[in-house]
């Protein structure tokens, strides 16, 4: 039993107990990997230039910068096998709602949840085919291999769009929630002033209220910045088109360095919250 508050050591413990904690760690060493090694490039082309020769320490670093880098790739693919299930229940559970709601026949499916829940299993589900492939177990021919990335972006693109309409629905449903419990205290403080009686329950609930409405708003916000950055990020693989790409390499590179902070630290106040 725990008599004391929790520190550093029992956030990042419970944390990493779940896998979209340990996933996305793993993201963020990956993305500050692959910003290092890139600005060591950048670097070590600058010296080149100056001096003609290049530093054996920098071009040692993005030695094994890039074999980190792709180790962690293959690892967080190990690390999602069967989260597609995890996409089939929230799908199912996304119809059964809609059925509560008295939609029936297709009309269950048409939502940005059920939307968003096939695509993201759809695209963790083609994301094993990419390791299976990538490890010379199956579909092993390049085409096969290229085919396999190109749809599973294109799932990853269209999950982003159906999740930041999620995030705009809970951001507007965050909003009224935030007026509401604002309402309620300008009225409880109101009637405070005018019978000189302090209802603490209503008022301390009010709070909690707003507290959580203020939470669900950032949040919402946070979620939309990432699926926007994440879908710009992956949109390149998706399109088949020849000279389509983002040619500013530091750019792209803070925006997964910039996806990845989100991500964790959306993880990391879960973690926090789970002590409370």
């Amino acid at each position: 039993m725990r008599d004391r508050p929790p520190d550093a050591l029992d956030v990042a413990v419970a944390l990493l107990k779940k896998r979209d904690g340990v996933d996305k760690v793993l993201k963020l060493f990956r993305y500050a990997t692959i910003f290092a090694v890139s600005e060591a490039k950048r670097m070590s082309r600058t010296a080149k230039d100056s001096s003609g020769a290049e530093s054996v320490t920098v071009t040692e670093f993005i030695r094994a910068g890039t074999a980190l880098e792709r180790s962690i790739g293959s690892a967080r693919r190990v690390y999602r096998v069967g989260k597609f299930l995890g996409n089939a229940q929230d799908l199912r559970d996304a119809i059964a709602e809609a059925e509560a709601s008295g939609k029936r026949g297709y009309g269950r499916f048409l939502n940005a949840a059920c939307a968003c829940a096939a695509l993201e299993g759809a695209y963790y589900f083609l994301e094993q085919g990419v390791w299976l492939s990538r490890a010379g177990v199956v579909m092993r021919e390049r085409t096969t291999l290229e085919r396999l990335i190109r749809w599973s972006a294109r799932a990853e693109v269209a999950s982003y769009v159906f999740s930041i309409a999620c995030a705009l629905e809970e951001y507007r449903d965050a909003l009224a929630e935030e007026k509401d419990a604002r309402d309620g205290l300008v009225a409880a403080t109101s009637r405070t002033l005018a019978i000189g009686v302090k209802s603490e329950g209503d008022i301390d609930d009010l709070q909690a209220r707003l507290a959580g409405a203020l939470k669900a708003k950032r949040g919402a916000i946070r979620s939309i910045c990432t699926d926007a950055a994440d879908a710009t990020l992956s949109v390149e693989d998706a399109v088949d088109v020849e000279g389509f790409e983002i040619t500013n390499e530091r750019f792209v590179n803070v925006l997964g360095l910039l996806t990845a902070v989100l991500d964790f630290s959306s993880k990391l106040e879960d973690a926090v919250d789970s002590f409370n």
